[in-house]
């Protein structure tokens, strides 16, 4: 068994789901610090999607759709830099979660489409992107939405290949995968 299917063969217990969130919650204080330390505007686009993601994760919501909100401003005048499909990404995953934590499912759904949409990035295109909203989303019962984005990460994911073919098969049979090393980044 490979080291993809290991990490899919069982079910996450809660308490080591927590123990991821504790770890990205633990990392994010440190995210912010680079948010708040940016001296040029390049520099805090650069700091924006790990804020965003920090500030979500530390329930730090307001904060969140602020930093979320002004990565999409300035991905505008950055469209042609490294990290352009990063804080799309990220920024849209932040906005969906922040929906879901409202109830409004249809716009976290939104949200999760606008984010598969991204073009891709060096990060994107090797490691992958997050699935903290797609699991959110499936634990509401949007399997189609779910799968409809990870079919959009194959565009810019083609190392990706594995985790994407593991998880579809998983959520084809009712189960919400564990996306181990993907949820909480």
């Amino acid at each position: 068994m490979n080291f993809e299917a290991e990490t899919e063969a069982t079910p996450l217990t809660s308490e080591q789901d927590a123990e991821l969130k504790a770890i990205a919650i633990a990392r994010a204080p440190a995210e912010l610090a680079e948010v708040e330390a940016a001296k040029s505007e390049e520099e805090l686009f650069y700091a924006l999607p790990g804020g965003a993601i920090a500030a979500f994760q530390l329930e730090r919501y307001a904060y969140a759709k602020e930093l979320a909100e002004k990565a999409l401003t300035l991905a505008s005048s950055y469209a042609d830099n490294w990290n352009y499909g990063n804080a799309l990404h990220s920024a849209h995953s932040v906005l969906g979660l922040l929906a879901l934590h409202d109830s409004q499912v249809s716009e976290a759904v939104y949200e999760l489409k606008k984010a598969g949409a991204t073009p891709g990035s060096p990060q994107l295109d090797t490691f992958g992107p997050t699935m903290q909203l797609a699991k959110a989303l499936l634990k509401c019962g949007e399997s189609e939405a779910v799968l409809a984005y990870l079919q959009q990460c194959r565009d810019f994911w083609e190392m990706g290949t594995v985790w994407l073919d593991l998880w579809e098969k998983k959520i084809r049979t009712g189960e919400i995968p564990n996306f181990f090393m993907h949820c909480y980044r």
